[in-house]
């Protein structure tokens, strides 16, 4: 059964929304470092998308794990060079190393690895001097319990775009006073962080709408439902039939099994099928 992953909504939606270049930039070094940093996000997010009260049943998910491994070459290696980790299990593994830019700063360059998730050894495909510095991530993605409509995707995004920009609203050292004088001078800072609450504000506000407008849909599709004869359990003189809701149009579509109603999904749960009154 397919399910919808973190990694899906972080990259095909919240990332769309976000367009941060540095974000691209620590997705292309090293995919699970970038993933375990915007799963914490994501968990933050989630809860965000709280209307209507049903989608806490199909926002279940299993939580993302990670792992990290610092090596330091105590000699010259050969590519092919294998490290042992002990850490076992990982869907996947990326390594950097870390050097000095030349500028006081840190830089990663990707360093290209096999990893081997039944034993946890990393074997090295590049030449490595001696005293390089090695992190090396491990990654397994986090997953919900259903696959989620596209509609359901991308509210999950906002969510994760709210999150993101409200960590620059409460930026410490933005909100700090700074020392000035005739030599230099800095912009405005209650200017700028006016215009990142009035940002955040009308990002929040475009997520309740959206919030609003999902929650309407879902309770419109209800009513639908209930004036229509649908019920959970299969009275006398009810025919055989399976539904479900497209979450992208909310549309509901009904169709006759050959075998009995199909499974579908029905606030949350698998496998519950549904019959109509046909008026016989």
């Amino acid at each position: 059964m397919p399910r919808t992953t973190f990694s899906e909504i972080i990259t095909d939606y919240a990332m769309v929304e976000i367009d941060d270049v540095r974000l691209h930039k620590e997705l292309a070094v090293s995919p699970a470092r970038f993933y375990r940093k915007m799963c914490l996000y994501m968990n933050n997010a989630i809860p965000r998308f709280n209307r209507p009260p049903v989608v806490r049943g199909w926002l279940k998910y299993t939580p993302a794990q990670w792992d990290d491994f610092q090596y330091s070459a105590q000699e010259n290696m050969q590519s092919g060079s294998v490290i042992a980790t002990n850490i076992k299990g990982y869907d996947m593994a990326n390594a950097v190393q870390v050097s000095d830019d030349g500028y006081g700063g840190i830089q990663y360059t990707p360093v290209p690895i096999v990893y081997d998730a039944n034993t946890g050894n990393v074997t090295v495909q590049t030449e490595l001097q001696q005293n390089a510095q090695i992190d090396i991530d491990f990654y397994t993605d986090g997953v919900f319990n259903l696959e989620l409509g596209g509609e359901m995707k991308r509210i999950l995004g906002l969510c994760v775009q709210v999150v993101w920009e409200n960590r620059f609203v409460n930026n410490f050292l933005l909100q700090q006073p700074k020392i000035k004088d005739r030599s230099f001078d800095l912009g405005s800072e209650a200017n700028h962080m006016n215009a990142g609450t009035n940002r955040l504000r009308a990002l929040t506000q475009m997520l309740n709408q959206e919030l609003n407008a999902f929650e309407q849909a879902v309770a419109y599709t209800n009513v639908v439902l209930k004036n229509n004869g649908l019920t959970s359990q299969k009275p006398n003189g009810y025919a055989d039939m399976a539904f479900e809701v497209n979450e992208d149009t909310m549309e509901l579509q009904v169709f006759y099994p050959e075998n009995g109603a199909q499974p579908f999904y029905m606030n949350g749960e698998e496998n519950a099928d549904l019959y109509v009154n046909t008026g016989k």
